[in-house]
């Protein structure tokens, strides 16, 4: 009889589509039934299809539903873990992980993994009193980096540091190269000449990612890198900040502002260097992603970012506008040979460290190891 396996997470959206393919891909469907269910959304044939798990549900709860103490959303989930007796449960995110706390005081689940994808997540006084008075034998938390999982072990109380592990984002190489658009069709559809060299981010428009610092570097190269293009994708909170500083700095048609683009990522070969100014990131897929698609990468040195990159691209600190002009340039002035060497090794170590293999690995290997303790 195949083992029943629980993937519990917020909403679909699709990075976390991804992640549940992640961790589905764990289990061999011989031996296993992989059931994915999401707190919030309403049922989607679409997304569902996107799934290669067995089960798909989608609970449809409200914010005002995942708010407080959530009863309604425990007593359904304990119902689906009475119906379906799940032996491992991975939860992705806060709410579901708070949830099946509960659920595993009523019911016996042999294993529970709580993965948390920000920093400061349990950092205050009532998340930490839930963990601490919750908190069982059988449960793990998992941080997406190491500096989430610092982050974790920090804040939580009670709690062995064995029980708090890193188990982080991957990347679907064979299922990932194949979306991405080819460079003259990417550099098209983003009406670029062939002959601009582009400096690219990908990301919301949020004081965390800090695209302003981008933008000043940008300013800094401009007059000694006459083709030069800075392309931001992505919508939020600071767009209209950052076209009123682009006005200022007179450079509207060297700066361009794509707004939200739906699966972004897969023009990533539009670009000759993609850059990450975050002044918190608790992991960065899209440097995964940069990797794959062969785009050297610029990023700031600041919590799961170095993780990620490791010396597979420049590294700066944060909110350093003088120094990221400094590597813009450097990368603006590099022969194309050695501009590919920077590809090569973003593609090896995506490959290497957070290819689907490494996961199985790394995931299987924890486990060995906490039966042995």
């Amino acid at each position: 009889m195949r083992k029943s396996i629980l993937i519990f997470g917020h909403g679909s959206a699709t990075q976390f589509i991804d992640i549940s393919n992640q961790y589905t891909k764990l289990f061999d469907p011989a031996k296993f039934e992989v059931t994915v269910v999401y707190l919030t959304g309403e049922p989607d044939e679409q997304v569902k299809q996107r799934h290669i798990a067995e089960h798909v549900y989608f609970l449809n709860n409200n914010k005002r539903d995942t708010r407080g103490l959530k009863l309604g959303a425990i007593k359904q989930m304990l119902a689906l873990q009475k119906e379906k007796k799940f032996q491992i449960v991975i939860c992705h995110r806060y709410k579901p992980s708070y949830i099946m706390m509960w659920v595993a005081q009523l019911s016996s689940i042999p294993a529970l993994f709580f993965v948390m994808h920000e920093l400061k997540t349990l950092s205050s006084l009532s998340r930490k009193l839930t963990v601490a008075t919750l908190m069982r034998k059988n449960m793990y938390f998992a941080g997406v980096s190491n500096a989430v999982r610092d982050d974790i072990r920090r804040d939580i109380w009670g709690v062995p540091e064995t029980r708090v592990i890193t188990l982080y984002n991957m990347i679907d190489i064979e299922l990932t190269k194949p979306t991405f658009i080819d460079r003259a069709a990417a550099r098209e559809k983003l009406n670029l000449s062939d002959d601009s060299f582009v400096f690219g981010t990908l990301g919301r428009l949020v004081k965390a990612k800090d695209q302003q610092t981008m933008i000043k570097g940008f300013a800094l190269i401009k007059e000694r890198c006459p083709n030069a293009k800075l392309i931001i994708i992505g919508d939020g909170d600071l767009e209209q900040e950052l076209r009123d500083q682009i006005k200022q700095l007179g450079l509207e048609e060297d700066i361009i502002l794509t707004g939200y683009i739906p699966q972004g990522f897969c023009l990533l070969k539009a670009f000759d260097v993609f850059m990450l100014t975050s002044v918190k990131e608790a992991f960065g897929r899209v440097l995964l992603e940069s990797m794959i698609a062969k785009v050297p990468i610029i990023a700031t040195r600041t919590n799961g970012i170095p993780e990620v990159v490791g010396d597979a691209g420049i590294l700066i600190d944060p909110r350093d506008s003088e120094q990221l002009a400094t590597m813009m340039l450097a990368f603006y002035q590099l022969p194309k040979d050695e501009l590919e060497e920077w590809t090569d090794k973003g593609e090896r170590r995506a490959i290497q460290e957070f290819s689907m293999q490494k996961f199985n690995e790394i995931f299987w290997e924890l486990s060995i190891n906490r039966n042995n303790t």
